[in-house]
């Protein structure tokens, strides 16, 4: 395959400035009551993970019911839901990513992601000191900022103008978001469906393109795969950055990078993408490091 050279504008940095509106962790503690395992009595059940959804989204106006599960695993539940008055103007229906408590969670690991991670706000020592110690405080503490950093970082991605969902609250370990898909249900994965040749190279053009806008704006997926990559109306939409990490100060971003590139061409690889994942990797990191000194 021709090598294409890849070029970004410059966009705003993650760690910018950005208008962030998010709910006070500590959240109506009111949930709607979904047949999902959620008991009202004993919470949720533990085989379900079923988790309720923060009564504000309702009460604020921007879903009215629950449509359908898009999608239930470890990480999370993600419900497609109706959308109410507050949503935007052509939104049918919003997403809401329920996030497992973190002891249930794959990512066992998290401390490669974490690594090197900047707090949002004024840093807060003794919530610090708890997480350190790992007190129970600090465990609540720990998941309401992997929480909140995959909010902000789908802000800052989507203002750049990223092909990823628009996210619209944060309630304790909820997150409001665009639906991706119709009202025949979500996007499919990119894993769960047959793809064209030409198609999929357009697709992995696109998404090159795509880890440059995001590595531009100060971020790493981290774990990019043909299971977090949706195709809806015949373009690529990535999911799934509660583990993205920071390209400048995490220790192992560039093999975050590096693994990301490699993990889309290795799907591509029928469509004849056939491409030195390292070399492209450092190519876009020396380009990013170079406009960054």
């Amino acid at each position: 395959m021709p090598k294409t050279a890849y070029k970004s504008p410059r966009r705003a940095r993650f760690d910018d400035d950005l208008d962030f509106p998010q709910d006070d962790l500590q959240a109506d503690s009111r949930t709607a009551l979904l047949d999902t395992g959620w008991d009202d009595e004993t919470g949720p059940n533990p085989d379900a993970h079923g988790l309720p959804i923060p009564q504000d989204f309702f009460d604020d106006g921007w879903i009215t019911e629950v449509d359908h599960v898009v999608s239930s695993g470890k990480e999370g539940t993600v419900y497609a839901c109706l959308a109410g008055e507050q949503a935007p103007a052509g939104h049918e229906r919003l997403a809401v990513k329920i996030y497992t408590p973190r002891e249930v969670r794959s990512f066992r690991n998290d401390a490669r992601y974490t690594a090197g991670r900047q707090g949002h706000g004024k840093p807060d020592r003794r919530m610090e000191r708890a997480m350190a110690k790992k007190t129970r405080v600090g465990k609540q503490g720990k998941e309401q900022s992997w929480i909140g950093h995959e909010f902000r970082t789908l802000q800052a991605l989507h203002a750049a103008g990223a092909r990823v969902p628009e996210p619209f609250r944060q309630s304790g370990r909820a997150v409001l978001m665009e639906f991706i898909g119709d009202a025949d249900g979500p996007a499919p994965r990119l894993k769960e469906i047959a793809v064209a040749p030409e198609d999929g190279r357009r697709h992995f053009r696109i998404l090159m393109e795509q880890i440059e806008l995001w590595l531009s704006c100060g971020v790493i997926h981290g774990d990019l795969s043909p299971f977090n990559i949706l195709v809806h109306s015949g373009e690529v939409v990535v999911i799934d950055f509660p583990q993205a990490v920071d390209p400048w100060t995490n220790p192992d971003a560039l093999d975050f990078l590096e693994r990301d590139i490699a993990n889309v061409a290795r799907h591509f690889a029928p469509a004849g993408i056939t491409v030195d994942a390292a070399a492209l990797a450092r190519s876009m990191w020396h380009t990013y490091r170079a406009s960054h000194r």
